[in-house]
């Protein structure tokens, strides 16, 4: 990866792009997104539901599977002028994806900013964070029920997803492999995720990339609050 070159890639995109004070969304932006009906359902889902999810770890120090050969596609940091051409990607999504999407967006607004994505066309095609132990200050304060605090050795991945137009072509393995690949280069020995239960195929390829299911607990949604059974 080359700094420079992405660098004024960011540059070219954040003028090309919508403003970046164009490309923060909020509550009123989602549901509009959304749509009434997926909005509702959404709603719903908050006031009394149960989910589960596995937590799985990797040692980054094991060898692990070469990056596919199929895939030429670099990761590179999201720039902010890369956040208008996912929202104008939404289109291309279902409610549910668009759900996901939007969530990672206010994921990434809330703080956690070591964004990666993969470009096509000057297009974005996959987006993944990592997740450091510098962010811990910021779990704490925002996401203290859903996730488990990070040791000084370890790093999380979250809200890997994949624009529909490039599916099919390892954009999540590639995509992972490079990720944990620039966090083992700078010193971390390990990696932990979640995954829901019914993502079976996002579990296997996690498996198939060397994570080791070590639990599996219930989340919950009572009225609006989220908490996990850590």
């Amino acid at each position: 990866m080359d700094p420079k070159r992405t660098s004024l890639r960011c540059r070219w995109l954040e003028g090309k792009m919508m403003e970046p004070s164009k490309n923060h969304i909020d509550s009123w932006y989602v549901v509009k997104e959304l749509g009434l009906k997926a909005s509702l359902k959404l709603l719903g889902s908050r006031i009394l539901s149960i989910n589960y999810y596995y937590v799985l770890r990797k040692n980054l120090l094991e060898a692990g599977p070469d990056n596919p050969v199929k895939n030429k596609m670099e990761i590179s940091p999201l720039c902010e002028g890369d956040l208008g051409g996912i929202l104008n990607s939404l289109g291309a999504c279902n409610a549910a994806e668009k759900r996901d999407v939007l969530s990672y967006v206010l994921f990434y607004q809330s703080g956690f900013k070591n964004c990666y994505v993969m470009r096509r066309d000057d297009n974005v095609a996959y987006m993944q964070t990592l997740i450091l132990p510098t962010d811990n200050a910021l779990i704490t304060d925002k996401y203290r029920r859903k996730f488990y605090p990070l040791k000084d050795t370890q790093v999380m991945i979250e809200n890997v997803f994949t624009f529909p137009k490039y599916r099919g072509l390892g954009c999540f393995q590639s995509g992972t492999l490079q990720v944990l690949a620039l966090a083992r280069a700078q010193g971390y020995r390990s990696a932990l995720c979640y995954v829901r239960k019914e993502r079976v195929a996002a579990l296997t390829d996690l498996v198939n990339m060397g994570f080791k299911i070590t639990k599996i607990m219930p989340e919950y949604k009572i009225f609006g609050r989220v908490w996990r059974a850590l």
